[in-house]
């Protein structure tokens, strides 16, 4: 148990340290990288970043409640979630819409483009399958069923969902 508890804190901090530091980082090396930086692009792109990550902190501190008090998870959690899951959706795609008729300079479009991939990529992440894999025993799941594992979050809607 105390295994499983110290797993769902590592993720959970990891979340929020990646929320605050992605941003900072990247603000840090724009603003002294001498270019010019279309503030309005690479800000909506890292916002679509950062929100993904701030849900999947939530979910790891709500996960890690739920197991210590060896209770289900919390009544809000399935509408809670399955808000964030359209939200993401509609977001990114809004964001996609901002840039493409914002246009800018090659190193813009760059910049907000792989964030926003980084963006789809975490929410296939949280709410489809598990793309990171940074243990053994997930990277055995992988070799020994030829697939990727389903995503954690993901499952626990599915449980969560109301009859």
């Amino acid at each position: 148990m105390q295994t499983i508890r110290a797993r769902m804190t590592y993720l959970r901090n990891g979340e929020g340290f990646a929320a605050v530091a992605l941003p900072t980082v990247l603000s840090m090396v724009w603003e002294t990288s001498g270019a010019p930086v279309a503030w309005g692009m690479r800000g909506a792109a890292i916002a679509m970043v950062v929100y993904i990550l701030l849900q999947g902190m939530l979910y790891w501190q709500l996960k890690l409640q739920s197991t210590v008090r060896r209770q289900p998870l919390p009544a809000y959690f399935q509408p809670l979630y399955s808000f964030f899951k359209y939200s993401n959706i509609v977001a990114i795609s809004g964001v996609v819409m901002f840039i493409a008729l914002t246009g800018s300079r090659s190193a813009d479009l760059w910049w907000s483009c792989g964030l926003l991939a980084f963006a789809a990529l975490e929410h296939i992440n949280y709410y489809h399958y598990q793309l990171m894999y940074d243990t053994r025993a997930a990277f055995d799941y992988v070799r020994r069923n030829g697939r990727l594992r389903r995503a954690a979050l993901g499952l626990d809607m599915n449980r969560n969902k109301p009859v």
